[in-house]
């Protein structure tokens, strides 16, 4: 790589790690912070309990899910099939 004759195989898997570091970050900050709220709460009941794993755990899950990786550009779409 050092004169620019191997191609740089590592670019997609490497650029998608940051985003699903910070997805993952996002989802553990939201469940600590609830369970921190829970515990100075003193929840006692079910419903209590239902309601914070439903706030726990539904938006982190809707948050995985749509936040995507960016698309392909059209420069990396090329270099793929030149390869």
């Amino acid at each position: 790589m050092q004169y620019g004759t191997v191609p740089g195989l590592g670019r997609p898997y490497t650029a998608n790690m940051p985003l699903e570091y910070v997805k993952n970050g996002i989802a553990g900050v939201w469940i600590v912070g609830l369970a921190v709220v829970a515990a100075f709460l003193g929840l006692s009941t079910i419903l209590g309990w239902t309601v914070l794993v439903v706030l726990g755990l539904l938006p982190p899950l809707v948050m995985m899910r749509i936040w995507n990786p960016p698309a392909q550009t059209t420069s990396e779409s090329i270099r793929n099939i030149i390869r």
